[in-house]
């Protein structure tokens, strides 16, 4: 059946524009793709078009920004099928986060506009500069990640669980102390810390520059802890956890949201980035961007804990006790451990 250019455009659009909503979204958006759909996601990574899979469990968590913004350049008319190029635009608390150029081929099945082919590229994927591990095992980058995710979101337990996995796994691995460190710290543990820390030092003969300055910079020293923060930067310029390690401990809010801003650029909707950039926004008096941050933090991760328990902070400081009272309470209901969020909103 031939394609319409009007009908393919108003498709295009609306197709990708309804993704809000959480549940209300699912439907519609299965309902646009073709059994025979194949993606390829930001191909400037070195990866594949597959098969995409529909998930019979979706329950439309992905589904939660405010708003989508749709903007077409080409449409190109191929009879039966069209292919579609444009941006995409993803918004919450009225910031885009997230900006994607894309291409498609879409076309009719059974009388029903559907996309057959989809590859997007992500303008935040365009940066390499993280803390990449220097290790070869198999399947060690997914749990690292997770480790370092859950440093960011004050998850300290699991980033002690993982940090104890990946040393087990491979036991000359010196980033792999990463969660343990965090831990120790956070819960001022020297003797463990200190035995930690020995243990990573020993093995950095195999780490990178950047891990290497980023181990080190685990002292009570803040100005050599800066020093190799910096450094780390140097070799792993947009990092989210060093940049983020680095902007805890300025005590110029301006600047420090300057330190973060790169690392933001590049994960938009990561947590801890997001976390730390609401709290320099709060200290910089600049209370409606905080907000923005603290929103996203919750919108992009609500199953963190520390989201509820930063966003009452905010509110605490914008004078708003009952919706402080409720997030406090919220981070605990999230995650039990948090007993402290639970006495601040039992004492509101």
């Amino acid at each position: 059946m031939q394609l319409g250019e009007d009908e393919v455009r108003e498709f295009a659009t609306s197709h990708i524009e309804n993704q809000i909503g959480y549940a209300d979204a699912v439907e519609p958006f299965y309902a646009g793709l073709s059994d025979e759909l194949k993606v390829w996601n930001n191909p400037v990574w070195r990866n594949m078009p597959r098969e995409y899979e529909k998930d019979p469990n979706d329950d439309g968590s992905y589904f939660y920004e405010d708003s989508i913004k749709v903007t077409l350049h080409d449409v190109y008319m191929m009879g039966t099928h069209a292919n579609v190029m444009g941006t995409i635009q993803f918004y919450i608390a009225g910031v885009n986060t997230t900006y994607r150029n894309f291409s498609g081929v879409v076309t009719k099945e059974d009388g029903q506009m559907k996309w057959s082919r989809f590859m997007a590229a992500d303008n935040s994927e365009l940066a390499w500069g993280f803390l990449w591990p220097s290790n070869e095992i198999e399947g060690g980058l997914q749990p690292y990640n997770e480790m370092r995710n859950a440093m960011m979101n004050l998850d300290n337990n699991r980033a002690l669980e993982l940090s104890d996995s990946l040393v087990a796994a491979d036991p000359s691995w010196a980033t792999a102390h990463l969660g343990q460190l965090h831990y120790y710290w956070m819960n001022q543990d020297v003797e463990n810390f200190t035995a930690a820390h020995g243990e990573a030092v020993s093995k950095l003969e195999g780490a990178s520059r950047a891990e290497k300055h980023f181990i080190m910079s685990y002292t009570t020293d803040r100005e050599k802890a800066n020093m190799h923060l910096e450094q780390a930067l140097l070799f792993a310029p947009v990092d989210p956890m060093i940049r983020t390690w680095y902007a805890w401990g300025e005590k110029d809010a301006e600047r420090a949201l300057d330190i973060m801003r790169h690392a933001w650029a590049r994960l938009p909707e990561n947590g801890g980035v997001n976390n730390m950039m609401g709290y320099k926004h709060m200290a910089a008096g600049n209370m409606d961007k905080a907000k923005q941050h603290f929103e996203i933090f919750m919108r992009a991760h609500p199953e963190v804990a520390n989201a509820y328990d930063s966003y009452a902070d905010y509110y605490l400081a914008a004078g708003d006790t009952a919706m402080a009272k409720e997030m406090y309470m919220k981070a605990y209901e999230t995650d039990n451990n948090w007993i402290a969020s639970k006495e601040r909103s039992d004492a509101l």
